[in-house]
């Protein structure tokens, strides 16, 4: 006898009754039993209960417990009863089964396929074991292991409509159309009405290109007008959900025509109209069938986000509240008007509307997210590094879509941020059918490399003032530069400074994505780059469409973007190193120095100003932390009020969005025993005036886990020097990136005990500190952060690299630009403000 089979008998005998409560033992598990199967839970629980009160470790009544838990959505509590039962009764079977499928509703994977393997160990030739096997590893993407556990199944009990077609898919997942289609054949001559497999039907159809076919079968075979229309929105919502936007707002018009007084097939249009860019014929549609049905709080929702969209900020909070009028309990009306009110950058209404909707749906994962992002943006910490850690847990054990951004700012690990950006591409793919594989783009040969740059950011903007100079310094003689501008006419210098920088400027603005990537595509674009990545009004799925050959994610976005259509992450060895090559779908290409380009003609103010115009003491020495506030958190405020406890009259000078954030961060240092008229809140304000007031601060505090990006440069630029501390993200290494290539690497620290420790000795060592400050004078006229053109000869080289490797007709791969001369610079006529 092993080790395992001993355990087991010595735990069955321990769960073996004495003989003289036999009696008892049996008449309370048989009312128990009786209970159960009559569905009244309380009974069945009383008298489970005696059975254990006489045999504490009662095998089938552990079991029965958890069983009732399970149907009360106590799943936790399931799991605890039926780990109890198992533990008594290794070889209780139906108890590991159960307890596979509980886990399972966990999204506890890894536990679940264990215990479903304990069930098929002692009971192989169980059918349904195998099928719930299959269902645990699909779920887990275990696709090869899952077809082994189904086709186990049905060697066992051949005629399993569903495993049928589950194993369908797994075959049409896996390109194997044939086989696909003779299970799914099989699981409909059993079951005409799975929906599962009729879904894998109409995708191998469509798939086929039998969408026609479909459409006359619609029509050949409904006996009525109402029953083609049904099957007609069927067949679109299918299509619309598989991205294909055109043939799906075709059936929605056929589905209308046919039975035009149904409000869900105006809505369907409404959203397929939506997925091709067409927003005023949804809009319409959406208010059509609002016509039929005005009632319908989900159809006013949808309104809400649609004018949202449009720019249409008022139209969408009035369409939102009048959708929760009809429907107090729509958490996703809560969620949008939410989004809504940020955007606005009315955060306490934002705030109140998140509340509500957690209510309404307290485990929305991605709501909850939202309302994280939210609350770190006023600095309302009170509970939200818990909230982020559990809601982390959970993102780490679900299939979840979040939008990539949310995780920048959280302590949210490299595979976080990848799994994130992994999951969001899904949601603005294209069908392989859409995508473009062939290019008249001669990749350079015989004419100039054609760059094409996609951005919003085309204004007053953080993106257009780092990139600007580097945009007029590509080499014309080398390189043909396209822009393709969907940015707002803001008027100013920078936009008109950018947009003249460009060859060709096309405004895309009103065009569908489609239609920019086909314009794209007949420019001949050799490389497509990405200055948005997953920032705000970002357009990626033009990307999704291939409209280029080689396409970038360069400068917007500090992270992958976890997409099989972008080929290369445009960085350095500091933000992503090459050993971090697994957390980037993106192959890593290495600039010189820092990814970060930078303008040397950005002005300074000479405007007359003081301390006292902001607030600031005179003679105290000033921390600053220009940071947007999402990236403030408790830690750092850990670290930064012991720091002005010990340099006397010290304050902490802080860019705020709203008074809400200001008095949060008040009651955050008063709680850490520091006066709250300590911390000074400045403004925003002009440009060159803000560089301008950097010089009356002392000495800038970067955070964690998010770096101060464009801010560090504004800070060295403006002759501030800048204490950081290296992260583990592409975020929280930009800063160091940064000190390195103005050659500071003394003011980077790898923790946050040498961080605190050095911020107090350059505040009480005024010596140290103005030698840094010589420094960082001197190094802004030589070191390579502030050499545009040096910069700019490097990004061309990355450029050409990844031609060569495409014309060699070798699959993208990480690079590093080694630089073979430097280039001497002008001194700037801009001079740094005296201290």
């Amino acid at each position: 006898m092993n080790r395992r089979e001993r355990r087991r008998a010595e735990a069955v005998s321990r769960a073996a009754p004495q003989s003289g409560r036999n009696a008892d033992v049996a008449r309370h598990y048989h009312d128990a039993v009786q209970s159960l199967k009559a569905g009244r839970l309380d009974e069945s629980e009383i008298a489970h209960r005696r059975v254990l009160s006489l045999v504490p470790e009662h095998p089938p009544s552990l079991h029965h417990l958890g069983l009732i838990a399970f149907q009360r959505r106590d799943l936790e509590g399931a799991v605890d009863f039926i780990r109890q039962s198992v533990t008594a009764k290794p070889d209780y079977h139906e108890a590991w089964l159960n307890l596979a499928i509980i886990l399972g509703e966990l999204s506890r994977s890894k536990e679940a396929i264990e215990a479903c393997r304990e069930c098929l160990a002692l009971q192989p030739g169980n059918a349904n074991g195998h099928a719930i096997l299959g269902n645990l590893l699909r779920v887990a993407n275990n696709d090869a292991e899952a077809m082994t556990a189904y086709l186990n199944a049905l060697n066992l009990k051949p005629n399993q409509p569903l495993v049928l077609a589950r194993l369908g898919e797994l075959h049409f997942k896996s390109n194997d159309i044939e086989s696909a289609t003779a299970y799914c054949n099989r699981a409909l001559a059993l079951d005409p009405e799975l929906n599962e497999a009729k879904t894998l039907d109409l995708r191998l159809s469509t798939m086929l290109g039998l969408t026609g076919t479909r459409i006359a079968e619609i029509e050949a075979q409904s006996d009525s007008t109402q029953e083609r229309a049904r099957k007609f929105d069927h067949l679109a919502t299918y299509l619309r959900e598989n991205r294909r936007f055109e043939e799906a707002a075709d059936l929605g018009r056929r589905a209308i025509v046919a039975n035009p007084g149904v409000a869900d097939y105006h809505f369907n249009l409404a959203l397929s109209y939506e997925g091709l860019g067409y927003r005023h014929d949804a809009l319409a549609s959406y208010q059509s069938g609002l016509a039929i049905d005005p009632n319908r709080a989900e159809g006013y929702a949808c309104v809400g986000m649609l004018l949202s969209s449009m720019n249409m900020h008022a139209g969408a909070v009035q369409a939102l509240e009048h959708a929760i009028k009809l429907d107090p309990k729509l958490a996703n009306a809560y969620y949008s008007l939410a989004i809504v009110q940020k955007q606005r950058e009315n955060y306490d209404e934002a705030r109140a509307a998140f509340q509500k909707c957690l209510e309404c749906a307290p485990d929305a994962i991605v709501n909850r997210f939202e309302f994280i992002n939210l609350r770190r943006l006023i600095c309302d910490w009170d509970g939200v590094d818990e909230e982020e850690r559990v809601c982390l847990e959970i993102f780490r054990t679900r299939n979840v879509s979040i939008a990539p951004f949310q995780l920048i700012a959280l302590r949210a690990s490299p595979a976080d941020q990848l799994k994130a950006a992994q999951s969001y591409t899904r949601t603005f793919d294209v069908p392989p059918s859409s995508r473009f594989t062939s290019y008249r783009s001669r990749l350079g040969a015989g004419q100039r490399i054609r760059v094409g740059f996609v951005s919003c950011d085309f204004f007053e903007h953080a993106t257009a003032m780092l990139f600007a100079e580097v945009l007029e310094r590509l080499d014309r003689s080398r390189f043909e530069i396209f822009g393709y501008c969907h940015s707002p006419e803001d008027n100013s210098a920078t936009r008109q400074r950018l947009l003249r920088s460009f060859e060709h400027l096309k405004k895309i603005g009103t065009m569908r994505n489609r239609d920019v990537a086909q314009s794209i595509h007949d420019d001949a674009i050799d490389i497509l780059v990405d200055l948005k990545g997953y920032t705000r009004d970002a357009r990626s799925e033009i990307f999704a469409y291939r409209a280029a050959p080689i396409q970038v994610n360069y400068l917007g976005y500090p992270g992958t973007m976890g997409a099989g259509f972008i080929d290369y992450l445009i960085a350095d060895a500091m933000v992503a190193p090459m050993g971090a090559q697994e957390f980037y779908t993106e192959q890593i290409v290495h600039l010189p120095h820092s990814y970060q380009p930078n303008d040397r003609q950005r002005l300074i103010s000479d405007a007359p100003m003081s301390r006292a115009d902001f607030g600031l003491p005179e003679d105290a020495f000033v921390f600053c932390s220009f940071n947007n506030s999402y990236k403030l958190n408790a830690t750092m405020f850990d670290v930064w009020m012991p720091l002005l406890q010990k340099v006397p009259g010290s304050v902490l000078w802080l860019l705020v969005p709203n008074t809400t954030c200001a008095e949060n961060l008040r009651r955050e240092a008063e709680a850490r025993g520091v006066d709250p008229s300590r911390l000074v809140f400045a403004k925003r304000m002009p440009i060159a005036e803000h560089l301008a007031r950097h010089r009356f601060a002392d000495l800038f505090l970067d955070a964690l886990p998010c770096n101060a990006h464009t801010t560090t440069t504004d800070a060295l630029w403006a002759g501030l020097p800048v204490l950081t501390c290296l992260g583990d993200t592409f975020a929280g290494r930009v800063a160091a990136s940064l000190l390195s290539a103005i050659e500071l690497p003394e003011l980077i620290t790898t923790n946050l005990a040498d961080y605190s420790d050095l911020a107090l000795e350059l505040a009480q060592n005024k010596t140290k500190l103005g030698a840094i400050r010589q420094k960082l004078a001197a190094n802004r006229e030589s070191a390579p952060l502030f050499d545009p053109a040096r910069y700019t000869r490097n990004l061309e080289r990355s450029f050409e690299m990844m031609l060569d490797i495409k014309r060699a007709g070798d699959a993208p791969r990480p690079f590093t630009v080694i630089e073979t001369e430097a280039t001497d610079i002008a001194p700037s006529p801009i001079k740094i403000p005296a201290e």
